[in-house]
C-alpha cells in the first residue's frame, strides 16, 4: 500500500493532464485526495510492513496524513496538475528516514510547484534554489548548532519562494529542535505580524496569517519536549485544516470569513484552541516566550480585523466543501476524543525514533 500511496500523486496528475478530464477536475482532485487519506487512516489499524529509507511510525503517517490534507482545495485547472507533483515529492520527503532523501523530494516540490510562478515570480527560483542549497549543506554536516541553522534558514527561505511546501517544513523542522528553531519561530511570528500591521494588503494576507502561525508551531517544537511537541502537532493540525478551508471557500462569504478568522487565532475558530495550548506548553516551560509569542500573535489579530470583510451569508456558502475541514478543526480542537490525543501523544514520543 506504501508504493500506491506514493505512486498516487503521479497518477492523479496524469489524468488531471489529460484534456478529456479537463471538466472532470474537481471531482478528480476531490477523489484522490480522500484516496489518499484513507490509505493513511487503514495504516492506524493495519500498521504497514517496514520499508528501507522510509520510517512508517506514528509521527511518519501523521505527516503524511496532514500533507494530503493540506493539498485539498487547493490548485484550480492547471493548478491540480503542478499541486499532485509538488505533492508527490512531499510525501516522500515527511516519510524518508535520510536526510538526503529528503533534500531531494523537496527539490522535486519545489521546482512542482515554482513552475507557474517562472513567469510572473521569477525571482521565486533563485532564492528557492538557496534554500535548498543551505538545506542540502546542513544536512551533510554532522549534527551540530551550525548545521542545525544552515538547514532551518534554508527551510524558511523555502517557505517563503514556495509557501505551498508550508505544511512539510515545520514537520522536518522538528527534527532540528532546539534553540535555533525557537529562535527562527519567534522571528517568523514577529515578522509576519508586525510586516501585516505596517503593510496590510489584503489579497495576499493569508499566506502571512499561515506563516505566522507556523511560526508558533516552530516555536512549540523547538523546546523539544513531548508536551510541547503534542501542542504543536495540535496546532499544525489545525492551521492545515484552516488552509483547506480557505482553500474550498468560494469568494468572500461567511465559509471564508471563519476560516481567515480561524488562520489569524480569533476565538473561537480554527487555530485559536491549538494556540492556547501552545501557549500552556511554552508558560510551563519557558515563560520568557510569552511576551513576544503573544505580541506577534495579537499583531496577526489586529491585522487580520481590519482587512476582514464584514461577516455575510453569501449563495455560494450553503453547498461549501469548506465547512467539512472547519467543522473538522472545531471538534478536534474543542472535542478531540481521548484516543485521539492519545495517539497523538505516541506521534509527539516517536519524533526522535
Amino acid at each position: 500500500m506504501i508504493p500506491l500511496l506514493l505512486a498516487l500523486p503521479f497518477v492523479a496528475a496524469g489524468i488531471l493532464a489529460m484534456p478529456g478530464f479537463s471538466r472532470m477536475s474537481a471531482w478528480v482532485d476531490v477523489t484522490a485526495g480522500l484516496f489518499g487519506l484513507a490509505i493513511v487512516l487503514s495504516f492506524v489499524w493495519l500498521p504497514p510492513a517496514p520499508l528501507p529509507l522510509l520510517r512508517l511510525d506514528r509521527f511518519g503517517l501523521f505527516a503524511a496524513g496532514l500533507v494530503i490534507v493540506a493539498t485539498l482545495g487547493a490548485g484550480r485547472g492547471d493548478g491540480y496538475v503542478t499541486k499532485y507533483l509538488a505533492l508527490g515529492g512531499m510525501l516522500p520527503a515527511v516519510l524518508a528516514a535520510h536526510p538526503l532523501l529528503r533534500v531531494a523530494a523537496l527539490t522535486l516540490s519545489a521546482g512542482a510547484a515554482l513552475t507557474p510562478f517562472v513567469r510572473t515570480g521569477w525571482y521565486r527560483v533563485p532564492l528557492a534554489g538557496a534554500g535548498l542549497g543551505l538545506l542540502l549543506f546542513g544536512s551533510i554536516l554532522p549534527m551540530s548548532p551550525i548545521a542545525s541553522g544552515c538547514a532551518l534558514l534554508g527551510m524558511a527561505t523555502l517557505g517563503v519562494a514556495a509557501p505551498v511546501l508550508l505544511p512539510v517544513l515545520p514537520l522536518l523542522a522538528l527534527r532540528h529542535a532546539g534553540p535555533e528553531l525557537v529562535a527562527l519561530g519567534l522571528a517568523a511570528v514577529l515578522g509576519c505580524g508586525g510586516g501585516l500591521v505596517l503593510w496590510p494588503v489584503r489579497r495576499s494576507y493569508v499566506p502571512w496569517l499561515a506563516l505566522g502561525q507556523a511560526g508558533v508551531v516552530a516555536v512549540a517544537f523547538g523546546l523539544a519536549v513531548p508536551q510541547a511537541i503534542f501542542a504543536g502537532l495540535v496546532l499544525l493540525t489545525l492551521l492545515v485544516l484552516s488552509q483547506a478551508a480557505r482553500h474550498l471557500a468560494a469568494g468572500d462569504g461567511l465559509a471564508g470569513s471563519i476560516a481567515s478568522a480561524g488562520l489569524a487565532g480569533l476565538p473561537p475558530f480554527g487555530v485559536f484552541p491549538g494556540v492556547a495550548l501552545t501557549l500552556a506548553a511554552v508558560a510551563g516551560l519557558s515563560p520568557w516566550l510569552l511576551p513576544p509569542l503573544l505580541a506577534g500573535l495579537a499583531a496577526l489579530g489586529w491585522a487580520s480585523i481590519r482587512v476582514l470583510p464584514p461577516p455575510r451569508l453569501a449563495a455560494s456558502d450553503r453547498w461549501s466543501a469548506a465547512w467539512l475541514p472547519l467543522l473538522a478543526a472545531l471538534l478536534i480542537g474543542w472535542c478531540m476524543p481521548e484516543a485521539v490525543a492519545a495517539w497523538l501523544h505516541g506521534a509527539a514520543m516517536d519524533v526522535r525514533g
